[in-house]
């Protein structure tokens, strides 16, 4: 395990005790304890979770909003006392709706429920920083295990990115359709989707890749073959990716 794959691994415990008999979190957790930055960034994450975490759990809506608001609205006329206590508890209310959403945004997993076109889903997916199920260095190991959970691999993906050291896999339920996403290091981190075709009849993908660049430096290339949609992103260039795609012929 490197790095990389150790934060996506210590990236699922933020707001969970320490798993015990977890190889997998114990060999993260020996990397961030000899990686000081990697210890930093762990322990500012779980911080903040937890401070959001802990804010949600302490807040108890004031028993008399109901009524201090419906005073506000029908007495307006009788002085400003009423409207300052129904302002305050707005104020009050609006401030928990923001800690909430970044609670939503950032603690829960919500990998299932990007919506849009396909390529949109899948970068943004991507740029927001996948969470994985599945983590393995052998990427033949990450096939068969997508394979074991009842996917339908293709037989043919590209030779250089599976030749990649691999970090981990995911089953994403988009919709009715499922979709996995394959994720190699190779200086940046590449995530290959994979769907097949019958489940979206609605997208048509030229049968050679194509790339189009998008924010921050990354690039999205897709294409189709063998009755399967496929996406691969990374932070990183158009030449970078033909290079990946490179002795590819779909």
């Amino acid at each position: 395990m490197d790095k990389v794959e150790a934060r996506l691994v210590l990236a699922n415990y933020t707001l969970l005790e320490r798993p015990e008999n977890d190889p997998r979190f114990d060999e993260a957790w020996r990397i961030a304890e000899s990686d000081p930055e990697l210890m930093a960034w762990w322990e500012r994450e779980r911080s903040q979770d937890q401070a959001v975490q802990d804010t949600l759990l302490q807040f108890e809506p004031p028993s008399d909003l109901r009524a201090a608001l419906s005073a506000s609205m029908e007495n307006a006329a009788k002085g400003k006392s009423i409207r300052r206590k129904a302002f305050r508890y707005l104020a009050l209310a609006a401030s928990v709706a923001i800690v909430l959403s970044l609670y939503i945004e950032f603690a829960v997993d919500r990998s299932d429920e990007y919506t849009g076109p396909l390529v949109e889903r899948a970068f943004n997916y991507s740029f927001d920083g996948p969470r994985l199920s599945y983590f393995n260095k052998d990427t033949t190991k990450i096939t068969d295990w997508l394979e074991s959970q009842n996917f339908e691999v293709p037989d043919q993906l590209p030779p250089r990115f599976l030749a990649q050291e691999g970090i981990g896999c995911r089953p994403l339920n988009w919709g009715e359709s499922q979709v996995a996403i394959i994720c190699v290091d190779a200086e940046v981190v590449y995530h290959l989707f994979v769907a097949r075709q019958d489940d979206y009849t609605d997208v048509e993908f030229a049968s050679r890749p194509e790339f189009e660049p998008r924010k921050a430096g990354w690039t999205v290339s897709s294409w189709e073959s063998e009755g399967h949609l496929f996406i691969l992103t990374a932070k990183a260039n158009q030449d970078r990716l033909e290079s990946m795609l490179a002795e590819y012929t779909p």
